[in-house]
């Protein structure tokens, strides 16, 4: 099979068999069963498709190949890196929104179009534009989209060497995605929108921009530092060091699976902490009493029992588009544990807040929770996440059920674009709760950086823990129980 070269940014490459031979390595080291027999059945498949196209290249490599549904996930994240699409010879430069997925060359520097240099269009139109495609399930102008939001907020070239988590973070972080669904419900031009496409059906279409977004990253990442660098970027690492929000889909995989197996551990850490804490103060009495059968020497002192009580739990979790991993994560976390405590109340936010207990303990050991997010009413306004609001809303709606006996956790990353802070709200919580704790998946060098106001939060809270791996959600949440 030689090189047949595509007309729309798709040609194999030059080597097509070694290319396909490092894929089924990878695939192997992702640990997609691929035995001789499906190579030879893939390699068969190849020669009665049209290699220049390259949903047929994918379908036929997916069909021989994959067997399990868990491992699509990680069929697709590596053909699009072992695979990328690449300019064709002889195409004109596109604008950084070209469909062909290529980086587009910095404004200023030699060949780069006039447009280039032209401002960007602001966040809004962004959005406008994408809510515009997904009403008209518009996949090409989704594809350009995509295209353009990696280019404007993903950093790649600053940060090479990061994943697609990542980037996939640094982009929901000013692309949320769940504004779309606000500005849709509010759009006076379009007001049966929503009732004509459905919630469901759009919340459908922004995941498939969500993937839309992830295939460009890894396409400028394979164009960026090659498609043998990235693939590397994909290989295990430790997982209790794995980064919540620059995991790739197989360790969220393993990550989940070992929810369960982790929620055990700390339970049986928690019971043996309750047993030592039932140790009161010296009982006097009872040890005099005990000491008569050894010559009057206290070998055995007593003391009085205490109850250990365990404590309400009420989480708040943000579930804005950049930190909605962690959110899951760390929810399912929590409720594997819930004999832990006297009750636990979740609660999801983006700039609204609404209870999803009920909802979550609907799903039993199998928790749909980005499902749970959907159905829950978290968008109050537009879409970018508000604490000031979010806090206000839970005070006025919930805050008569926190007391003495309630430990209140906030989980989120503290970004509130630039509103109030609500930080009278958050001490009257305090003041009101037995602790207060703030999980915050970012790294501590970026709190207090843009929009975070972590620092103005921290100083009413317990203790404010950095939870970026699952190292540290288990030293914190040991500590919290």
């Amino acid at each position: 099979m030689g090189e047949i070269v595509g007309t729309q940014g798709w040609g194999p490459p030059r080597s097509l068999e070694a290319a396909l031979l490092g894929f089924f390595r990878r695939l192997r080291d992702a640990r997609v069963p691929v035995s001789m027999v499906e190579v030879l059945d893939a390699f068969e498949c190849l020669r009665h498709v049209d290699l220049a196209d390259r949903t047929q290249f994918r379908a036929a490599l997916f069909t021989t190949l994959v067997k399990r549904p868990e491992d699509q996930q990680a069929f697709h994240v590596l053909f699009d890196v072992c695979f990328p699409l690449t300019r064709a010879p002889g195409a004109a430069a596109s604008g950084p929104a070209g469909g062909n997925g290529h980086a587009h060359a910095e404004p200023g520097q030699p060949g780069t179009p006039a447009e280039a240099e032209a401002p960007e269009p602001p966040s809004d139109e962004l959005l406008r534009a994408l809510l515009d495609a997904l009403r008209h399930d518009d996949e090409a102008a989704m594809r350009t989209l995509a295209g353009l939001a990696v280019d404007r907020f993903g950093g790649l070239e600053a940060q090479p060497e990061a994943s697609e988590r990542y980037y996939m973070y640094r982009i929901l972080r000013q692309v949320e995605l769940y504004r779309l669904l606000a500005m849709a419900l509010g759009d006076e031009e379009d007001p049966d929108g929503a009732a004509r496409h459905g919630r469901e059906e759009l919340a459908r279409r922004i995941e498939e921009f969500r993937r839309l977004l992830a295939e460009q990253v890894r396409h400028r990442l394979s164009a960026t530092v090659g498609a043998e660098q990235a693939a590397e970027l994909y290989r295990e690492r430790q997982l209790e060091d794995v980064d919540f929000l620059g995991a790739n889909a197989g360790q969220l995989r393993e990550l989940r699976q070992a929810v369960r197996p982790l929620a055990r551990k700390l339970v049986a850490r928690a019971a043996q902490k309750r047993r030592l804490k039932r140790r009161g103060r010296l009982d006097v009495r009872r040890t005099v009493r005990r000491s008569l059968s050894s010559g009057g020497v206290p070998v055995d002192p007593a003391f009085r029992a205490v109850r250990a009580s365990k404590p309400d739990l009420y989480v708040l979790a943000d579930v804005s588009g950049s930190v909605i991993e962690f959110a899951k994560f760390t929810l399912s976390l929590l409720h594997a544990m819930n004999e832990e405590f006297a009750k636990m109340r979740s609660f999801a936010f983006v700039d609204g807040i609404d209870e999803v207990t009920g909802i979550l303990d609907e799903g039993g050991h199998r928790m749909d929770l980005r499902g749970a997010f959907a159905r829950a009413r978290v968008v109050a306004a537009d879409g970018h996440s508000d604490y000031g609001s979010v806090l206000g809303g839970f005070a006025e709606r919930y805050g008569a059920d926190i007391d003495a006996r309630s430990t209140l956790i906030v989980m989120g990353d503290a970004r509130n674009n630039y509103r109030e802070p609500g930080l009278e709200t958050l001490k009257g919580l305090r003041e009101r709760a037995r602790r207060l704790y703030w999980l915050n998946p970012e790294p501590r060098a970026d709190w207090d950086t843009t929009d975070s106001i972590m620092g103005v939060y921290a100083p009413w809270c317990d203790r404010v823990f950095e939870v970026r791996n699952l190292r540290q959600l288990t030293a914190c949440v040991d500590e919290i129980t």
